[in-house]
């Protein structure tokens, strides 16, 4: 029986590089657990503070979203309007509130400071002309002039944090795959029906001599 609730929920964090396959794998994963738990999936996207703001939306993210959530209180926190003029502007102020499965993706969720707020961390690898072709494909124009810049700002990011070194689990491929996503989805469900987080020993291990 799970132990994971909305007072204590368990934390997925999905991360990689634009265009690796993040969102796909986050609707994969709520797609399939929903059905038995209530899940939340929450997009860095909406906090990164325009083009030039990966960084500052990940520190939103660790300061006043994350903690909150992990100790299942109600997080509220400014959105991002990327629909706005000139890159965008402040959006709305929104509340999430805690559920038993939490899917938090995005560039920089596995930073150092989360790592020990997450049950798991995923991080996927694609090579970077398969990522600059399907970001093109999903964003478009406005992207294609800020690729060089974004790509900028992950390399800073990952030059001082290596987060796929501290990855729970390693996802590699060219195009989504069907066998990673199932793969994720066995960790997750298995933790939910122990209701232990990948650090803990299994209790058979703790009852021997």
């Amino acid at each position: 029986m799970s132990h994971f609730t909305a007072a204590r929920p368990l934390i997925i964090g999905i991360d990689g590089r634009s265009g690796s396959g993040k969102t796909v794998l986050s609707k994969v994963l709520a797609d399939n657990l929903s059905a038995n738990h209530d899940v939340t999936v929450l997009r860095l996207e909406d906090l990164y503070r325009g083009w030039d703001g990966l960084h500052a939306g990940i520190e939103i993210f660790s300061r006043d979203v994350l903690p909150k959530l992990a100790a299942g209180e109600t997080a509220t926190y400014q959105t991002w309007d990327w629909h706005a003029a000139a890159g965008g502007e402040p959006g709305p102020e929104v509340t999430t509130e805690p559920t038993e499965v939490m899917i938090c993706e995005g560039v920089g969720v596995g930073v150092r400071e989360n790592r020990e707020l997450l049950d798991v961390l995923i991080w996927l690898r694609v090579p970077d002309e398969v990522r600059y072709d399907r970001a093109m494909g999903r964003d478009g124009e406005n992207y294609r002039e800020q690729w060089d810049n974004w790509a900028a700002q992950e390399r800073r990011m990952l030059d001082q944090d290596q987060i796929y070194d501290a990855a729970d689990l390693v996802l590699v491929a060219n195009e989504p795959d069907e066998r990673h996503h199932t793969s994720a989805l066995a960790v997750v469900q298995a933790m939910l029906n122990s209701g232990r987080s990948l650090e803990e020993p299994p209790e058979s291990s703790q009852l021997q001599d």
